[in-house]
C-alpha cells in the first residue's frame, strides 16, 4: 500500500509561559505512515478515535516531551495491527502517552496501554474526560482526601472544569453544601445545572466575601494556589481540609513571580490538614475507589453530567490547549476523528 497521510502535531520547544502554535507546537500536515508495513517492535498501529487536551501537557513540554516528537497524551485508538499477544484487530484502547496524530505506533508505550469495553455504549470522549485522567483525580482525590461528611461545606475553584465539575457532583451527592466559582458566566449557569448551591464568577465576585457570607469553608479543593489558596484560608473553618489539586495561578510564571501565602500561619492557628497529590501516587497507597464501574454507573444513569468542547480538526489542539491554560475554554477540550 502506498503512504497513508499521518498529520502530526510535533513539539518543537518548551516555554515558561502559553505554548505558542507555530513556534512551540507544529501542526504538519506532510507526514506519512505506511500502514502495511511500519515497524512494530512488538506493539500495536491503531488509528486515532479522539484526543483529550489536558492541562498537564504544559508540565509534558517541560519535563518530558523531546523536540522535534510528536505531543503525547490521553488518547484512544482502535487497533489495526498487532504483535502483541494482549491485543487482538478491532480492540478499542487508552493510552496515557499516545501521539496526536491520526494514527499512532504503540511499543515501548504498550506496557500502559488498556483495553476499553465500553459496554455502557458510551462516547469515547467520556474515557478521557469523566472516565478518563479528570474524572479519575477528582473521584480518587476527594475520597482519599477530603474526609467529607454530610453537612459539611465545601468550595471548588474552576469547578465547572474536567475535574472540578465531577468533584461538585461527587460531594453534592454525598450530603455536602457545594460553591462553586468559574470564571465566565456560561460557566456559572453550568455549575448551577448540576447542583452546585452557591456558584459564582470570580471575575465578578470577590472570593472572601461569597465564602464569609456563606459560612465559611470545611473542605476546598484547590486547582488555582496563589492569592486564592491565601484568601480561601481566612475564611477556612476550623478543623478544615484543603485538597490541592493544581496552581494554575502560577503555572505560567517563572518562580520569582509566585505570590507565596501569607495565610500559611491560619493552619496552625485553625488546625487545617492540607494535602496535596498527585493521582498516580493516590492510586498506588490508596487504590481508585472503584472509579470507573462507579462513575460509569453514574454517568449512565445521567447523575454524573460533562461538557466537552470537541473539534475534529487536529491543529485546533495547539490552540485548544493554549486556551485551556488561561480558563478560555468552555468545557473538556477534545479532537475526535472520523
Amino acid at each position: 500500500m502506498s503512504p497513508t497521510s499521518n498529520p502530526t502535531i510535533i513539539f518543537i520547544s518548551a516555554t515558561q509561559g502559553i505554548p505558542v502554535p507555530g513556534e512551540n507546537l507544529v501542526y504538519r500536515p506532510e507526514i506519512t505512515i505506511d500502514i502495511d508495513n511500519e515497524p512494530l517492535d512488538g506493539g500495536i498501529l491503531t488509528k486515532t478515535v479522539a484526543l483529550g487536551i489536558d492541562p498537564w501537557l504544559k508540565s509534558r513540554m517541560i519535563y518530558e516531551y523531546k523536540p522535534n516528537t510528536p505531543v503525547l497524551g490521553y488518547g484512544i485508538g482502535v487497533v489495526l495491527r498487532s504483535e502483541n499477544p494482549k491485543f487482538r484487530v478491532g480492540d478499542y484502547i487508552q493510552a496515557r502517552s499516545y501521539p496526536f496524530s491520526s494514527y499512532a505506533v504503540l511499543s515501548e508505550e504498550v506496557a500502559t496501554v488498556r483495553i476499553l469495553k465500553n459496554e455502557a455504549n458510551l462516547p469515547w470522549t467520556a474515557y478521557l474526560g469523566v472516565l478518563g485522567l479528570a474524572g479519575e483525580t477528582a473521584w480518587v482525590g476527594y475520597k482519599a482526601h477530603a474526609d467529607a461528611k454530610k453537612g459539611e461545606t465545601i468550595y471548588v475553584s474552576t469547578g465547572a472544569g474536567a475535574v472540578g465539575s465531577v468533584v461538585c457532583q461527587v460531594a453534592k451527592a454525598e450530603g455536602l453544601r457545594v460553591i462553586a466559582s468559574a470564571g465566565s458566566d456560561s460557566k456559572v449557569e453550568f455549575l448551577r445545572e448540576i447542583g452546585v448551591d452557591v456558584a459564582f464568577n470570580y471575575k465578578k465576585q470577590d472570593v472572601g466575601t461569597v465564602l464569609k457570607e456563606n459560612g465559611g469553608v470545611d473542605i476546598y479543593w484547590d486547582h488555582v494556589g496563589g492569592k486564592t489558596l491565601e484568601t480561601v484560608m481566612g475564611c477556612m473553618n476550623k478543623y478544615g481540609r484543603i485538597v490541592i489539586c493544581g496552581f494554575a495561578s502560577e503555572y505560567n510564571l517563572p518562580r520569582e513571580e509566585w505570590h507565596g501565602n501569607k495565610s500559611f500561619i491560619l493552619a496552625l492557628v485553625k488546625n487545617l490538614t492540607i494535602s496535596g497529590f498527585i493521582i498516580s501516587d493516590t492510586i498506588a497507597k490508596f487504590g481508585d475507589f472503584d472509579f470507573e464501574s462507579e462513575v460509569t454507573k453514574l454517568v449512565k444513569a445521567g447523575k454524573m453530567k460533562f461538557r466537552e468542547e470537541p473539534s475534529d480538526n487536529l491543529e485546533d489542539a495547539m490552540k485548544m490547549l493554549a486556551d485551556c491554560l488561561v480558563g478560555g475554554n468552555e468545557g473538556k477540550g477534545v479532537i475526535v476523528f472520523s
